[in-house]
């Protein structure tokens, strides 16, 4: 199973990390993963492009974490259409992922 933790502060996304395999295919053909990937991955180069000084993004094997260190109104925007899109995920596929908010 995939795992999102989100930390939120004044109703911002402060941080979060995800980890884990959604289990959902053989290796390179589970579907539940590669929309995972494609999320995370996407937003996380657009947020290491346009917000370089805003974040700190840490990948490694199995996990990838972002900690907002300057808050930035588009930027938290941007979290949460990446949050709304991993959500999808989670409604369509639970057995295989889930999100943890914490406030």
């Amino acid at each position: 199973m995939v795992k999102a933790k989100i930390v939120e502060k004044n109703n911002k996304i402060n941080s979060f990390v995800i980890n884990g395999h959604a289990e959902g295919g053989d290796y390179g053909h589970d579907l539940v993963c590669a929309a995972i990937t494609g999320i995370v991955t996407g937003s996380l180069n657009a947020f290491d492009i346009q917000f370089k000084s805003n974040v700190e993004i840490d990948v490694k094997e199995n996990e990838i974490s972002i900690k907002i260190v300057k808050d930035d109104e588009l930027l938290n925007n941007l979290l949460e259409f990446m949050l709304i899109q991993l959500e999808t995920i989670q409604v369509q596929y639970p057995k295989n992922f889930k999100i943890e908010r914490m406030i």
